[in-house]
């Protein structure tokens, strides 16, 4: 799904049960559903991902504590800046506000919900790749994502 490009961003796909997930300094309220979380690769892109799809003990990112009542699906690694996929989803899907941006204040959120909770994954990932490639290709940000 990422072509010849340098990995940027990656989408980290979960299944939640409704509940509360708290972190050191905020409450944020999940319904039940499949959600998307929009992180950065950096440098180490596959050690960032992995670490985000195992519970850890301890607990830095928001997306560490999704682990108390979501479970990991998949992971989806793209050549796009994370900040423009955050802002393409938010545009098609309802967002937790405040989630996983506290380093890009810019952006509203980093966690959208996808899906219901019996989804079909396969359906969810197609649905968000037309979601970017449409919001991207608006912005002219893009000039080939194929699948």
């Amino acid at each position: 799904m990422f072509g010849k490009q340098r990995p940027n961003s990656y989408i980290a796909l979960f299944r939640c049960r409704g509940g509360y997930v708290v972190t050191r300094g905020s409450i944020f309220k999940i319904t039940e559903g499949v959600y998307a979380y929009v992180g950065s690769c950096g440098n180490h892109c596959s050690a960032r991902i992995v670490r985000h799809l195992h519970k850890v003990n301890v607990k830095h990112w928001h997306v560490d504590y999704l682990h108390d009542i979501c479970d990991e699906l998949a992971v989806v690694v793209l050549p796009y800046d994370e900040g423009s996929v955050a802002r393409a989803m938010l545009g098609s899907f309802e967002g937790v506000p405040g989630f996983g941006n506290s380093d890009r204040r810019e952006d509203k959120t980093h966690l959208f919900r996808v899906g219901s909770f019996n989804e079909d994954i396969i359906k969810v990932v197609l649905l968000i790749k037309r979601v970017i490639d449409e919001s991207l290709r608006k912005r002219d940000l893009i000039n080939d994502f194929t699948p």
